[in-house]
């Protein structure tokens, strides 16, 4: 087999586990009455970040499954849809959730915008996947090389606002990074800076993710993705 041929091979098995989903890692592919259930009380959010976690493993390793089933796993899913974690994350066509963390179709409620920022739309769509999916599980991820985390860092260095649109960008992001950019720290420094104030935001947002997150009955986490290694770090 040339290598060619052995790379399609590879990209072919990642779209088609995209496209249909596979089974969950460590949980058997559903039976249609199960199609798209709640995740049970007794499942900690704790355990679906180690499930989220296992899944970065299995990417970082290449190690992906093979997939079959495909139209069935789209016709469970026809009616309802449980996902058990939501990814706030970047727009960056680099870091693409449902591969990162080796989850299929239905797993994942996912929402990218570029500098993985907080407005009210993103809390609104994540307050949805709370309230009305059972998502137990929010992550706001983050990258290395974050062009947004660069631009306003940029703008915020030399006092030169962002032109329109981008601008707003900057408006959500500059409070979380003005000190990284004060103290003259790394673009790094800001990216992680920047995860933990969407962090930060989502947890003091009321009505629904903010009493999830007080309870206990929702967790909130940061992560930080290494474009070259493909691990994704979790921001303490």
């Amino acid at each position: 087999m040339s290598e060619s041929t052995s790379d399609d091979r590879i990209l072919f098995n990642r779209a088609a586990f995209l496209a249909g989903g596979a089974a969950t890692i460590g949980v058997a592919l559903p039976e249609r009455s199960r199609a798209a259930t709640a995740v049970p009380p007794g499942v900690t959010p704790e355990r679906l970040l180690g499930r989220l976690m296992a899944g970065n493993k299995r990417f970082i390793d290449d190690d992906f499954p093979n997939v079959n089933r495909l139209a069935e796993k789209r016709e469970l899913l026809t009616a309802s849809q449980a996902p058990f974690a939501a990814i706030l994350g970047c727009s960056d066509s680099r870091v693409i959730p449902n591969l990162v963390f080796v989850q299929g179709l239905g797993d994942l409620f996912v929402a990218r915008v570029a500098g993985n920022v907080p407005d009210d739309l993103v809390i609104a769509s994540l307050e949805y996947s709370v309230e009305h999916l059972g998502t137990r599980l929010i992550m706001v991820l983050g990258h290395e090389g974050c062009g947004a985390v660069k631009a306003v860092y940029s703008a915020l260095a030399t006092n030169t606002p962002l032109p329109t649109h981008l601008a707003e960008i900057e408006r959500l992001m500059a409070p979380g990074i003005a000190g990284v950019v004060r103290a003259r720290g790394t673009e790094d420094a800001a990216v992680e800076a920047n995860v933990r104030a969407a962090v930060a935001k989502l947890r003091t947002s009321p009505p629904v993710i903010a009493s999830g997150a007080a309870s206990g009955h929702l967790l909130i986490v940061g992560g930080i993705y290494r474009l070259g290694t493909g691990e994704v770090r979790l921001v303490e």
